[in-house]
């Protein structure tokens, strides 16, 4: 004889509570709560580090712009094409500052009034395996906080604390008309393959550098507004507990309050069938089908 109960004469489920709702809604206003004070602290700190940076307009005379260092370590030189130098507004283009990712339109020189000693200048992230997880790697540092949005143009090592002269100038290029630069026409895959190796990587090579005179000759030299400092973000975006980290809780938070909703739904709503009674189903459509 079978004592297990029939789950047609079963007492009703208990439902759960609707708490479980207030639990979720709890859960998903928390998560967006706390991304949004990390938002609004990290902004905050980023304002406090960005307004102060000294700022210059490029390209510059010979006599440089003179900053100075006060804490030795890697500094960044920053190209703001939306930003404010007293009462003139920027917003300049991108392609003012780069033809392409790794080929700048301009020339940075950096030097230590001191000494004349010549810093090494570097274009951020170019020609390494960058590490995002590693906040002194030379990466890209973009911002866009309080009506200025800026990206690292160059990166150079201060050795020392002191004044250090910044000399920007376009490349020659640029004052060229799109007309004097040929550009060598390109080879078909037959050509390519009746020249030996080392002369087509030459000729290449030479129509790469047509193609970007060309391009560089388009340009018209305009004013470009500069700000010169450390990463802003100060490894902000990279901590646990910051942007990254709050992101990370906002999206399990939205994942678990769905997931409690979901499952009280269905739970209220008699969508779920219990443990057992499926196989007690199954055993009396077997009886059914004996007789």
């Amino acid at each position: 004889m079978d004592d297990r109960p029939d789950p047609l004469t079963a007492p009703p489920r208990r439902r759960p509570s609707r708490r479980w709702y207030a639990l979720s809604l709890l859960l998903m206003l928390g998560s967006v709560g706390l991304f949004l004070a990390v938002l609004l602290n990290q902004s905050q700190r980023m304002r406090e580090r960005l307004e102060p940076m000294p700022r210059f307009v490029g390209p510059t005379d010979d006599a440089g712009f003179l900053v100075t260092v006060d804490t030795p370590g890697k500094i960044n030189l920053f190209y703001e094409n939306k930003g404010k130098l007293g009462d003139r507004a920027f917003d300049t283009p991108r392609r003012q500052i780069w033809t392409t990712f790794d080929t700048p339109s301009m020339t940075c020189t950096v030097t230590r009034v001191d000494s004349g000693q010549a810093a090494e200048v570097r274009l951020p992230g170019v020609g390494e395996v960058v590490d995002k997880r590693v906040p002194t790697r030379d990466l890209v540092i973009a911002y866009d906080v309080a009506g200025r949005q800026g990206h690292s143009a160059w990166v150079f090592d201060a050795d020392a604390a002191g004044d250090y002269r910044i000399v920007l100038k376009y490349k020659d290029s640029v004052s060229l008309k799109p007309g004097d630069v040929v550009i060598p026409a390109e080879l078909s895959k037959a050509d390519k393959k009746q020249m030996q190796s080392e002369a087509g990587k030459a000729y290449e090579e030479s129509r790469r550098q047509a193609v970007e005179q060309a391009a560089l000759a388009e340009l018209e030299p305009v004013d470009v507004l500069f700000a010169v400092g450390p990463d802003p973000t100060a490894g902000g975006f990279f901590e646990l507990i910051g942007l990254k980290g709050a992101a990370t809780i906002l999206a399990f938070g939205f994942t678990f309050s769905i997931l409690i909703a979901l499952v009280t739904l269905m739970l209220r709503g008699g969508h779920v069938t219990p443990r057992g009674e499926m196989s007690a189903v199954k055993r009396g459509m077997t009886s059914e089908q004996q007789a």
